[in-house]
C-alpha cells in the first residue's frame, strides 16, 4: 500500500529539516509517521539515514534494512545501505549492495561510481575502471574524471591518466588533488619539471598540502636540487610534524649528502621527544644502514616493530638489514612477514627478489625481480606487445630491447641478445649512446637506437634485464658464450705498444662511485694491492678514472702503479680504451663494477674482489662465476675485511708466477 499524501508531505518536511542539520526535529516527524504507519518504508529509510548521520551506523543500517524488507526495489535505500557498510569498513558487503543498486537503477551514474570506489579499494583496478567509465557515460562530471585518472595511475597507465586529469582541469575543476595526481603522472612519464609545476599548483590551492610537499621534494631530488628538496620536506613537517614520509625522506637525503651527523641529530632529537614513535626508530635505522652500521640499524628496526608490529615497511627494512648481515633465512622470513601485511608492495617483492637471486634461487627470484618495472615502462609501450618468451615466435619480427640500470648490467645481460637473435628476431637495442660502440662487437646483428626511444615500428619489446626470466634461466643454465664482446684491434695494438711486453701486466680498478653505500662498501683502497705490487715482475696498471684516482698520489712507500695516460677512455665512447688495455694485459684485478663485467665479457683472466654480502649476480660461496668462465671470485670472509682478500690473491699470484717460472 503506497504512503498516504499526508505522510508524503510530512516526510518531505522531515527531509528538508534533515538537510538543514535539524536532526532532532526531522527524527520526530519520521517517528510520528512510523507510529501511524509502521510499514512506511520511506520513513524507515530516512530515519535510518538520519541515525547514521548522527554517528550510530549499526542502528541506522538496521532501519535501512527494514525499509528494504518492505520495498526490496527501493534504490535510495539500497544506495544508503552500501554507504553505511562502507563506513563500517565492510567493503565486500558494500559491493554486493551496490551490485543490487546498479541492477535496480542502471541509469544512476552514482551507483557505478560507488562500485568503482569499492573495487579500487579492493585492488580490482580493471573492474573499477569499467565502472567509472560507465558512470561518466551517464553523467559528465569532472570529479569522476579525477577518480578515473587515479585508477589509471594504479593501472600504471600514466599517459592516459594525465590526459584525464587535464580534461577535468579544463572542465573547470581546479582541485588540489587533481594537480597532485597530475604531478604523479608526469613523474611516471619522466617529466620532472612539469611534475614540479603541477605540485606547485596543488600547493597554491591548498597551502597545507603535506603530501604535495613530500612529492615535490622527491622531484627536486631527481633534479639534483637537494637543498630545495630539504626545504620542501621541512614544509611538509611544518604542516604535519609526525609525517613519516617527510621525516624519512629528509633523513635519507641528509645521509646521502654526507650530512649523516645532522641526520642522526635530527632523528635522535625526535626519539628523545617521542620515545614511542616507531617511525623515528625506523628513520634512525635507515640512516645507520646507509652508514654501513647494520647491527645498530637492525636494533632500531626491531624497536620500531616492537612499537608498531603491523607496519609492513618496518619488517621489510628489517629484512634488508638482515640480508646485508648475511642472515639470509631470517631475512626471508622477515620479507614474508612484510608481504603477509602488504602483499602489493613492489619494493618489498623486489628486495626479496635480490635475496632469492643471491641464493641462486632464480626460478623464484626472477619473477619477483620484475617488480622493478611498471607495465610498459620506461617508454609508455603497449603492454600487449610485451614479449612472453621463446614460446612466442619472433622469427622475422622486430623486437625492441630497452636497457636499464648501469653499464655493467648492460654488458652482463647483452649476452641474451645472442639467444634472441638465434630465434630469428630483428633485435633493436635502446641504450645510452656512449656504450653502443662497445656493444657493436656483439657477434650478432643489433640495431642501436638512443636510450628512451623506440623504433617507428615494432612487434614486441622486453627489458634487457627481463631476458633471463623470459629464457627460463637457472643458475646451471646461464649462457656464458665468452668472449661475446671484443676490443678494437687497432686500439689493442696501440696499447700493447704503449705498455710494452715486459713483466706480468695486471690491470686494476679499485673504486666505484661512493655516493651510494653499495658502491662505498664494494670499493677498496688501492693501497690494499701493495702486497701484489711487491711480487717480482708484477706491474700494476691503473684503469681507474675520475673518483679514486687521487689515491695514486698517496701510495705506500715502494708501491708503484702505472698510469696509462689521460687519453684512456677520454672520448665519448665508454670503455673503448679500457677494453684494449685489458686485452693487452695478462690479468685484471677489480672491484665489483662495470670493469669486472667488461673483463668477463671479453673473456680475460679476471680476479674480482667482493664484499662479504655481494650483489646478487655473484651468488654465494662459489669462487667461480657462471656468468664468466674466466673469472675467479675472492670474497671477504668478514664485513670490511679486505686484507684477507688480497692476502689470498697474493698467494695465488705467487703460485702462478712460480709455476710460470718453472
Amino acid at each position: 500500500m503506497p504512503p498516504s499524501p499526508l505522510h508524503q508531505e510530512r516526510l518531505r518536511q522531515g527531509h528538508a529539516l534533515q538537510m538543514q542539520g535539524r536532526l532532532g526535529e526531522a527524527a520526530d516527524i519520521y517517528r510520528a509517521v512510523l507510529a501511524e504507519d509502521p510499514q512506511n518504508a520511506p520513513a524507515l529509510h530516512l530515519l535510518g539515514v538520519l541515525v547514521m548521520q548522527a554517528g550510530q551506523i549499526e542502528p541506522g543500517l538496521e532501519l535501512v534494512r527494514q525499509s528494504l524488507t518492505i520495498l526490496p526495489n527501493f534504490a535510495p535505500a539500497q544506495e544508503n545501505l552500501g554507504k553505511g557498510l562502507e563506513q563500517l569498513g565492510r567493503d565486500e558487503e558494500a559491493l554486493a549492495a551496490y551490485d543490487r543498486l546498479v541492477k535496480l537503477a542502471p541509469g544512476h551514474a552514482e551507483g557505478y561510481a560507488h562500485r568503482s570506489r569499492i573495487l579500487e579499494r579492493l585492488v580490482r583496478f580493471s573492474e573499477s575502471l569499467k565502472d567509472i567509465d560507465k558512470a561518466l557515460s551517464l553523467k559528465s562530471d569532472p570529479a569522476l574524471m579525477l577518480n578515473r585518472g587515479a585508477i589509471l595511475l594504479q593501472l600504471q597507465r600514466p599517459k592516459e591518466a594525465l590526459a584525464t586529469f587535464d580534461k577535468a582541469i579544463a572542465a573547470g575543476l581546479q582541485h588540489p588533488v587533481g594537480f597532485f595526481n597530475r604531478g604523479v603522472a608526469l613523474t611516471a612519464l619522466g617529466r620532472p619539471d612539469d611534475a614540479l609545476a603541477s605540485y606547485d599548483e596543488a600547493i597554491l590551492r591548498q597551502p597545507d598540502y603535506a603530501d604535495a610537499f613530500v612529492n615535490r621534494g622527491l622531484v627536486l631530488e631527481s633534479l639534483d636540487r637537494p637543498e630545495e628538496a630539504l626545504a620542501s620536506y621541512d614544509r611538509a613537517l611544518h604542516v604535519n610534524p609526525t609525517m613519516p614520509e617527510a621525516a624519512s625522506n629528509r633523513v635519507a637525503l641528509l645521509a646521502r649528502l654526507g650530512r649523516r651527523a645532522e641526520a642522526l641529530t635530527d632523528v635522535n632529537t625526535l626519539i628523545a621527544e617521542q620515545p614511542d614513535n616507531a617511525m623515528a626508530y625506523n628513520n634512525r635505522g635507515s640512516v645507520l644502514k646507509n652508514m654501513g652500521e647494520m647491527q645498530a640499524a637492525l636494533a632500531d628496526f626491531d624497536k620500531a616493530i616492537a612499537l608498531a608490529p603491523d607496519v609492513p615497511m618496518l619488517h621489510s627494512n628489517r629484512a634488508v638489514a638482515l640480508h646485508a648481515l648475511g642472515d639470509f633465512e631470517v631475512s626471508l622470513a622477515a620479507f614474508d612477514r612484510a608481504l603477509a601485511l602488504d602483499g602489493n608492495s613492489a619494493s618489498t617483492k623486489l628486495n626479496k627478489a635480490f635475496l632469492l637471486l643471491l641464493l641462486g634461487r632464480l626460478e623464484e627470484g626472477l619473477p619477483l625481480y620484475e617488480n622493478r618495472l611498471r607495465p610498459g615502462a620506461p617508454l609508455d609501450l603497449d603492454v600487449n606487445q610485451a614479449w612472453k618468451g621463446p614460446s612466442q615466435s619472433v622469427a622475422g619480427k622486430t623486437v625492441l630491447i630497452f636497457a636499464e640500470q648501469g653499464m655493467g648490467d648492460v654488458m652482463l645481460f647483452s649476452r641474451y641478445l645472442i639467444q634472441l637473435s638465434a630465434l630469428g628476431a630483428r633485435v633493436v637495442l635502446a641504450v645510452r649512446d656512449s656504450i653502443a660502440r662497445l656493444l657493436r662487437s656483439l657477434p650478432v646483428p643489433v640495431t642501436f637506437i638512443p636510450e628512451y626511444s623506440k623504433p617507428k615500428t615494432l612487434d614486441y619489446y622486453a627489458s634487457l634485464l627481463s631476458l633471463p626470466l623470459l629464457f627460463g634461466t637457472r643458475q646451471d643454465t646461464i649462457p656464458a658464450p665468452v668472449p661475446y664482446l671484443a676490443a678494437e684491434a687497432d686500439r689493442v695494438t696501440k696499447w700493447r705498444k704503449r705498455l710494452g711486453g715486459h713483466g706480468v701486466r695486471v690491470a686494476i680498478a679499485w673504486q666505484g662511485k661512493t655516493k651510494g653505500t653499495a658502491d662505498a662498501e664494494r670499493s677498496f683502497p688501492v693501497a690494499a694491492l701493495a702486497p701484489l705490487a711487491k711480487l717480482a715482475g708484477v706491474r700494476l696498471i691503473s684503469l681507474q678514472k675520475g673518483e679514486g684516482s687521487e689515491q695514486l698520489d698517496h701510495l705506500p712507500e715502494g708501491m708503484v702503479v702505472e698510469r696509462p695516460g689521460d687519453d684512456l677512455d677520454a672520448g665519448f665512447d665508454a670503455f673503448i680504451d679500457s677494453a684494449a688495455v685489458m686485452q693487452a694485459c695478462d690479468l685484471v684485478i677489480t672491484l665489483d663494477s662495470s670493469i669486472a663485467h667488461l673483463a668477463g665479457a671479453l673473456g680475460r683472466p679476471t680476479w674480482t674482489a667482493l664484499k662479504s654480502v655481494p650483489e646478487w649476480r655473484w651468488f654465494t660461496d662459489r669462487t667461480d662465476s657462471p656468468w664468466y668462465p674466466t673469472m675467479t671470485l675472492y670474497r671477504q670472509p668478514r664485513f670490511k675485511d679486505w686484507d684477507s682478500v688480497f692476502a689470498a690473491m697474493t698467494r695465488d699470484l705467487e703460485r702462478k708466477l712460480a709455476s710460470r717460472s718453472a
